[in-house]
C-alpha cells in the first residue's frame, strides 16, 4: 500500500521538511514494531524448541519412568543384539541337581528289589546299597483348622449369682489367627495379590470364607504386630554410613500422596506422606548423619552438600537431553555425555582391579577439572538460554556430583533405591489406591518387612509369623531383624 504522504509530492521547501519530519516518525515506529515482532518471534522460537524438547522426552533422556514412553518411542529404544547361543544349557556348562533329602528326612520309603533268579538260572544277589534313588516331591492336602472355645456358665446355689467363664489372653479375639493373618499379609506385600484376589486365594485354595472387610482387619492386626520391626528398620538405616532415597506416586482414593524410601545394604525403609516437600523428606531422614545418594530433587537439599552423592545416571539422562540440542548447546551435552562415560568407565574399572587407586584418583580428578571447564563454557552459552540456566544450576551443585571421592563406598548410582520402590509401582498398578489411613500404615510397613528379609536373606513370611503369634497369643512381640546374621535361605 502506496504511503499517502508519497502520492502529494511536496511543492516547498517548507512541505518537504514537514513531510520528513512525519516519516522519520513513521520510521521511529517501525522500529519499535520490528524491535517487538522480534522478541515475539525469539520467545516463539524458544516456545517451539521447548515443545518439540518436551515432545521427544522419554526414559532415555529424563527422569521419566520407562512406563510412561509413547509406542514410538518403545520401539526406538535399543534392543540387545541377539545372542547367537542356542537357548538351554549351554556344552560345557556346570551341572545343576537338586540336592537329595536325606533318609532320615523322607516321609516314605519305596524300596524295589530285582526278581530272585537271572535268566541264566543262576541267583541274584541283591546290594546292600541302592543303586539310584529316585525322590518324588509333592504337596500334601490340606485343610484349615478350626478351634472352637466355649464358656460355661453357672449360678451360685447360695446367692444366685450367675457367673460366667472367661477366655484367657493367648486366645484371640477375632475369628484369625497368627499363622492365618500372617498369610493374608505376606501374600498382600510379597506377592502384591488385592484384597478381592486374596478373598478368590482363601475360597479357592482353603475353602475358607471372609469378607473383604475381615480380610482389612487382618492387615491392621498385622501392622500392629509389625511395628516395632518397622521402627527397628527406621532406627538402623538411619545409622548407616551411606544410604539410598527415592520417592514415587501413591494414591488414596483420588488423592496424591507420596511414598518414600530410604535404603542401605541390608535394609529398606518405606514411609508414607501426604507430600513431596522438604518437611516430608525430614521426616523420612530423621537424626542420618551418612552420605546421601539421591537425584537432583531439592526436597533433600537440607543436606549439606558434603554428605551428599547426585546419582550419575540421571545426569546421564540430562545431557542426553542436551545433547540433541542445535548449535553451541548441543555441542556442550555431548561433552557432558562423553565426561560422564569416562567416570562411569574408570569408576568400573577401578572396582574390576583393572587400574590401581593413584590411577583411579588420578584420572578422576582430571575428569572434574574437565567437567567443570565444560559446564563453565555452558554457563556462558548466549543463545542457549535453556541449556545456560542448566549449566549456571549444576555449576551450584558440582561438588555434590563428586561426594564418591571421599569415601570408597559411596555408589555412583541410586539405583538400590529405585530398585527397592520397583515392587510397590508393581503393586500399585494391580491393586491400584489405598482407601484409609489404616491402608497407608499398612503399605509402607509390610514393604519394608519383605524388602528388608530379602536384603538379609531370611524368610519374610516366617518372620511375620513369628511376630502375628507373638502378639496374638504371647501378647509382646520380641522378634527382631538380626542385621548382623550371616544369609541364611530367602523367602
Amino acid at each position: 500500500m502506496p504511503d499517502p504522504h508519497l502520492s502529494n509530492p511536496p511543492q516547498t521547501l517548507d512541505e518537504a521538511r514537514t513531510q520528513i519530519e512525519q516519516l522519520w516518525g513513521v520510521v521511529g515506529q517501525l522500529e519499535s514494531i520490528v524491535s517487538d515482532l522480534k522478541a515475539q518471534n525469539e520467545e516463539l522460537v524458544e516456545q517451539i524448541r521447548e515443545l518439540n524438547e518436551r515432545m521427544g522426552k522419554s526414559s532415555r533422556n529424563s527422569s521419566r519412568p520407562p512406563s510412561s514412553d509413547s509406542t514410538s518411542q518403545r520401539a526406538n529404544r535399543k534392543k540387545k543384539p541377539r545372542s547367537t547361543k542356542r537357548k538351554g544349557a549351554q556344552p560345557g556348562h556346570e551341572k545343576h541337581e537338586r540336592p537329595l533329602v536325606p533318609e532320615s528326612d523322607v516321609d516314605q520309603i519305596q524300596r524295589y528289589f530285582p526278581t530272585a533268579a537271572c535268566g541264566c538260572g543262576g541267583s541274584i544277589f541283591v546290594d546292600p546299597e541302592p543303586r539310584c534313588r529316585h525322590q518324588v516331591f509333592d504337596i500334601p492336602v490340606v485343610r484349615f483348622s478350626v478351634i472352637e472355645h466355649q464358656l460355661f456358665g453357672g449360678q451360685c446355689n447360695g446367692c444366685g449369682k450367675h457367673h460366667c467363664a472367661q477366655t484367657p489372653d493367648s486366645v484371640p479375639s477375632g475369628q484369625m489367627g497368627p499363622n492365618l493373618v500372617a498369610l493374608i499379609a505376606h501374600l498382600s506385600g510379597r506377592y502384591h495379590l488385592s484384597i478381592r484376589n486374596i478373598q478368590d486365594y482363601l475360597v479357592e485354595h482353603w475353602q475358607l470364607h471372609f469378607s473383604l472387610g475381615a480380610l482389612s482387619q487382618a492387615q491392621a492386626k498385622a501392622t500392629s504386630a509389625l511395628g516395632d520391626p518397622y521402627r527397628q528398620i527406621g532406627d538402623f538405616v538411619r545409622q548407616q554410613p551411606v544410604a539410598h532415597a527415592d520417592e514415587t506416586r501413591h494414591f488414596r482414593g483420588n488423592e496424591c500422596r507420596w511414598l518414600w524410601s530410604l535404603v542401605c545394604v541390608q535394609a529398606c525403609y518405606f514411609l508414607t506422606q501426604a507430600s513431596r516437600g522438604k518437611e516430608a523428606a525430614d521426616r523420612l531422614l530423621g537424626e542420618f548423619t551418612g552420605y546421601l545418594v539421591t537425584d537432583d530433587y531439592v526436597g533433600y537439599n537440607r543436606v549439606p552438600e558434603s554428605r551428599r552423592q547426585l546419582c550419575w545416571p540421571h545426569l546421564i539422562r540430562k545431557f542426553i537431553d542436551i545433547a540433541g540440542r542445535v548449535s553451541n548447546g548441543g555441542k556442550i551435552g555431548r561433552r557432558l555425555l562423553l565426561l560422564a562415560h569416562a567416570v562411569i568407565r574408570t569408576r568400573h574399572r577401578w572396582q574390576d582391579q583393572l587400574i590401581d587407586e593413584a590411577v583411579y584418583y588420578r584420572r578422576m580428578q582430571r575428569l572434574r577439572r574437565s567437567f567443570h571447564q565444560t559446564l563453565e563454557r555452558g554457563a556462558r552459552l548466549r543463545i542457549d538460554g535453556r541449556t545456560k540456566r542448566q549449566c549456571q544450576h549444576l555449576l551450584k551443585r558440582e561438588s555434590m556430583c563428586w561426594t564418591f571421592l571421599k569415601d570408597h563406598r559411596i555408589p555412583l548410582d541410586n539405583n538400590s533405591a529405585e530398585r527397592a520402590l520397583r515392587p510397590y509401582v508393581i503393586w500399585r498398578k494391580l491393586s491400584f489406591a489405598t482407601q484409609s489411613y489404616q491402608g497407608d500404615q499398612f503399605r509402607p510397613l509390610i514393604l519394608s518387612i519383605v524388602g528388608t528379609a530379602q536384603r538379609i536373606g531370611i524368610s519374610s513370611y516366617q518372620f511375620i509369623r513369628i511376630a502375628c503369634h507373638q502378639s496374638m497369643i504371647e501378647g509382646e512381640v520380641k522378634v527382631r531383624f538380626p542385621f548382623d546374621a550371616p544369609r541364611l535361605a530367602t523367602s
